[in-house]
């Protein structure tokens, strides 16, 4: 279960900016949703609030019904460990391994090597990169470090699959290629939730679109996923 619900949620940071104004909006489970507008509208703030890497200054965030603004900090990473999270920059370790990089979350958290093997080759495997697996980072090309993010970001099988800007790198063709990827991960039922500025691309998907301007909701397009 997976449903995500903002409830008249305010952020507001220090000199008194808000980056979010009363948000209110519902995620249903198995969902795919493009969050678009302006650098600066709030799509990366969003995102962070849902990892708990910020917290909210007024309202409540609702992940499978459980209230996560007052989550106890000591419970914060096994949360997480239902979310994937997919960025511009990938922030791969440039020293090891795609295999190395992919696998690191499942030994951070104590999974016996044979089970980090199989679940990282199959992580590669959905990404294309099976055969690169020994391969350091830097012999990939930009698009294919992003792949190695995206494998990174679901190995752990997370319920949510959040990812900001992860095409603001790529041209055109690849950055459609890695749309579907988030695609292919939501018709297996993981809620998507996608942070872009290219309107032209989350046009012609033809999945929600949630866009934002100076911090509030100005269009919410709720009827294209839902009974995909």
């Amino acid at each position: 279960m997976s449903k995500i619900e903002f409830q008249r949620v305010t952020k507001r940071f220090e000199g008194g900016g808000e980056a979010l104004k009363d948000v209110s909006v519902v995620f249903p489970e198995g969902t795919m949703t493009f969050l678009t507008g302006h650098s600066g509208a709030g799509k990366s703030t969003f995102l962070r609030l849902l990892l708990r890497t910020e917290s909210p200054t007024r309202g409540q965030i609702f992940v499978n019904d459980v209230n996560i603004v007052k989550l106890p900090v000591r419970k914060i990473p096994a949360y997480r460990q239902n979310l994937g999270a997919v960025f511009q920059d990938h922030h791969l370790l440039a020293e090891r391994s795609v295999y190395e990089n992919v696998a690191l979350p499942l030994k951070v958290a104590g999974m016996r090597e044979q089970d980090v093997a199989r679940r990282v080759r199959a992580a590669l495997s959905r990404v294309g990169l099976l055969e690169k697996e020994r391969l350091g980072t830097r012999a990939l090309s930009t698009g294919e470090q992003q792949r190695v993010g995206i494998a990174r970001a679901v190995v752990n099988r997370p319920k949510v699959l959040l990812a900001d800007e992860p095409t603001g790198n790529l041209d055109p063709d690849l950055s459609r290629d890695i749309m579907t990827l988030f695609e292919q991960f939501n018709q297996v039922g993981t809620t998507v939730i996608v942070a872009s500025h290219d309107r032209e691309l989350i046009d012609a998907m033809g999945f929600r679109i949630v866009e934002l301007a100076s911090g509030g909701v100005i269009r919410d397009d709720d009827s294209t996923n839902l009974d995909k």
